[in-house]
């Protein structure tokens, strides 16, 4: 599978067969750029008007916003766990799914715009990750202290951080990725896509960097 970045949670991930998962589009967003990605599936965390821009998707895409499993293709499995956008249980910005995609004997956990840290039922239900996607930049989300305790409770073989500054969103008040990468005692150079299987996951470093894609 490959995966690209386009900023803040928006990941495509795409299978060998083609089948390609988009998560969490935020359509007309700060100075990121304006795009039309093709998709067979979209997941939304949440609907924010920067998480759930449909209108940037092209084709007609399955949506996934509820909490039921979904098997959307052959050897392909979604499931989502139920969290909060906010430390107070969502009184502050309301319920989260965290997105569980299963495909190619890999395990890729898209943590949304979780804002806390999880509980022991919750880790349970995610497994875990192979890959974990989560957010780093606080203020909406978890910060770099909360991301890694996180990661500390899932022990993914690899953590890639999103939902963080970016040249893009200079003006948005949350922080770069450098302070997560910091607590994780990593500096790893950004790379444009990883391609991950299930046969070299085990090589990938604890730690990686995504540019965004232009």
């Amino acid at each position: 599978m490959i995966l690209r970045y386009y900023g803040h949670a928006l990941f495509t991930l795409q299978l060998e067969s083609g089948y390609t998962i988009l998560t969490d589009p935020y359509g007309s967003f700060h100075d990121y750029p304006v795009r039309m990605l093709q998709a067979d599936l979209v997941s939304v965390s949440h609907h924010h008007f920067d998480h759930d821009a449909l209108g940037m998707v092209a084709g007609k895409p399955v949506v996934l916003d509820t909490e039921e499993p979904f098997l959307p293709a052959q050897d392909v499995c979604v499931r989502t766990v139920a969290s909060w956008h906010d430390a107070r249980h969502g009184a502050l910005r309301g319920p989260n799914l965290i997105f569980v995609f299963e495909a190619e004997g890999l395990r890729v956990v898209h943590l949304g715009d979780l804002g806390h840290v999880l509980s022991a039922e919750q880790a349970k239900a995610i497994g875990t990750p192979d890959v974990l996607l989560t957010p780093v930049g606080g203020t909406y989300t978890t910060d770099a202290a909360g991301a890694a305790r996180n990661v500390a409770l899932l022990h993914p073989r690899v953590t890639i951080p999103m939902h963080y500054q970016t040249r893009y969103s200079m003006d948005l008040p949350i922080t770069d990725e450098k302070p997560f990468l910091q607590l994780s005692g990593a500096d790893p150079k950004p790379m444009a896509l990883c391609r991950f299987t299930s046969g070299d996951i085990s090589e990938r470093p604890p730690v990686m960097l995504m540019q965004v894609t232009p």
